[in-house]
């Protein structure tokens, strides 16, 4: 509601974001940047500007980087324009880091940096597997890392 009043006394979305932020986040624990398509300059430049004022450098295992609309194309498409993406922001395409698998004692890999795809009216069976890629992503830890959450100063936004 907040957020929806401010937008509708024509303040702007990055306003409203750093308000937001300023007053009511101490940590963060998750950063997911999502692109698909043609990524402009612009974009490239504000996405950079968010990932050092969440000290990206220091914080990778916080950040999820997933190239989206990945699934009328193929495997190989699918690598190239994440490494694009990858490329153009500065980001680790190779991050991950690993939990345990279940019940037993093996483990896996989390991959930080994927490109996915949910085509609009699929069967739950077409994108499950992408599905699931993008929930471990964003809500698996390893609780080592996460016990560095970034931090987010009171009264400091970086996002000018």
């Amino acid at each position: 509601k907040q957020w929806y009043q401010r937008r509708v006394q024509g303040v702007s979305t990055q306003s409203a974001i750093q308000s937001s932020v300023r007053t009511s986040i101490t940590y963060i624990d998750k950063v997911v940047i999502v692109c698909s398509g043609r990524i402009e300059p612009p974009m490239v430049h504000a996405i950079k500007k968010m990932m050092k004022w969440l000290s990206y450098e220091k914080y990778k295992h916080n950040f999820v980087f997933i190239y989206n609309k990945s699934d009328n194309v193929s495997d190989c498409e699918r690598e190239e324009n994440l490494l694009s993406m990858c490329s153009l922001l500065g980001a680790d395409p190779n991050q991950e880091f690993i939990v345990p698998s279940g019940y037993d004692s093996s483990k896996r890999a989390i991959k930080l940096a994927q490109a996915l795809g949910f085509a609009s009216g699929a069967e739950y069976t077409e994108v499950k597997d992408d599905l699931q890629s993008l929930k471990d992503a964003v809500f698996s830890y390893d609780t080592e890392i996460h016990r560095k959450r970034i931090p987010v100063h009171n009264g400091v936004c970086g996002i000018q």
